[in-house]
């Protein structure tokens, strides 16, 4: 997950959930999120817990994540289910008190992954199947970009990002950039580096503004970051195309 950004993602299996989500561990998850779990046969410690929200229609949803490198579960007992992004599979329950629902994924790229639905309530399966089909998705490019360049083309300028070669790892790497105020830093951009990936890169940027790049792991480690207000790197600009012997 990347501050900001709405999205929780996942490397491994691909996944992407447009949800308000905190990434959750074994020893957190509380006593009814672990009923929920194993009524569907689940046992936590035997999966990886990727996060856990709310259902954005109703707060008294929660809406756990799993996955796992073990494809013999059989779900043969689930209803098959297909929309125009995905295919999965689909469970609905009642156990001890609560109103379950199950889905269940075949990533593209190899993990199974579940969300488990449960509410003291009745569920709303419409808002469920629209959350399924809507807000969850699986994207062979990873992670989408974020960008929030607010300024017209004419406003903004290039900025060429050097990554020292050295420090370039040979893993999944974040790149992000910025937006340096008073009080604060925002986010406004950022990217999923693949491993070994060239260590320059490219972005538009607003005039008139400090920006500041930060290159970090997957768990926001910072391995190298910069800061430049755009009157520098404009400047910096130009004295390369000087040195290449343009005017």
């Amino acid at each position: 997950m990347v501050e900001n950004d709405p999205n929780y993602h996942n490397v491994r299996s691909h996944l992407s959930v447009a949800a308000d989500a905190e990434k959750i561990d074994m020893d957190e998850l509380d006593k009814e999120n672990v009923q929920a779990l194993r009524s569907f046969g689940i046992k936590p410690k035997q999966v990886e817990l990727l996060f856990v929200t709310h259902l954005p229609t109703d707060s008294l949803v929660k809406v756990i994540g799993w996955q796992s490198e073990d494809s013999t579960r059989s779900f043969s007992n689930y209803l098959a289910q297909t929309s125009k992004n995905h295919r999965y599979w689909y469970k609905k329950k009642r156990s001890k008190g609560q109103h379950l629902v199950h889905a269940v994924y075949q990533s593209p790229n190899g993990p199974q992954v579940g969300l488990v639905f449960s509410s003291p309530n009745a569920l709303n399966e419409a808002d469920i199947n629209q959350f399924l089909n809507r807000d969850v998705r699986f994207s062979r490019e990873l992670f989408p970009d974020l960008t929030a360049v607010d300024c017209v083309p004419e406003n903004q300028i290039g900025w060429g990002i050097d990554i020292p070669a050295e420090l370039v790892r040979n893993e999944h790497t974040l790149l992000k950039i910025y937006r340096v105020g008073d009080q604060e830093e925002q986010l406004i951009l950022y990217t999923l580096r693949n491993p070994g990936e060239f260590y320059y890169t490219a972005f538009s940027v607003c005039k008139d503004a400090t920006y500041k790049v930060v290159y970090s792991d997957l768990q926001h480690g910072e391995i190298w970051s910069t800061q430049m207000h755009t009157d520098d790197i404009i400047e910096q600009d130009r004295l390369l195309m000087e040195e290449m012997g343009y005017q």
